[in-house]
């Protein structure tokens, strides 16, 4: 099971380079990263480490707004059209998609598509169902 520590911080100049800070204390790398202006000053920070429940602990322990939540992470390729291609796999299945987001591991050359969906369960069971591996915490983190 991969898993994506999302952080609610205020939109002002160092509160991102504080959550960084925070995991490289700890050792935790952070593999991939989305950060999203919401509204009003205040963003999520969607952050793919190698040490989920690690760095969610640390992070709530020093008062932060975080929330630990599974996501599914399915291998591409890494090639004009190997986004679509999955997509549209992941179209006929059935699957809404909320967030989505891309890591690539230099080491093999493997590209990741990171999702966020309303059913996790049920979104892993049709994808199964329909030959499309999901990936395990080794290949996701990088460990």
């Amino acid at each position: 099971m991969a898993f994506e520590v999302s952080v609610f911080l205020e939109n002002k100049i160092a509160h991102f380079e504080g959550i960084t800070n925070l995991l490289k204390a700890e050792k935790i790398n952070i593999r991939s990263l989305t950060l999203s202006n919401i509204l009003h000053g205040w963003g999520v920070l969607n952050l793919l480490v190698d040490q989920p429940e690690e760095a969610y602990r640390i992070l709530a322990e020093k008062g932060n707004s975080v929330v630990l939540r599974e996501v599914i992470a399915l291998e591409m390729k890494d090639e004009t059209g190997g986004l679509d291609e999955l997509l549209v796999k992941i179209a006929r299945v059935g699957i809404h998609i909320e967030n989505a987001y891309s890591r690539l591991i230099s080491e093999t050359g493997m590209a990741i598509l990171i999702l966020d969906v309303p059913d996790v369960i049920e979104a892993k069971k049709r994808l199964e169902q329909n030959g499309i591996s999901i990936l395990d915490d080794k290949m996701v983190y990088g460990v």
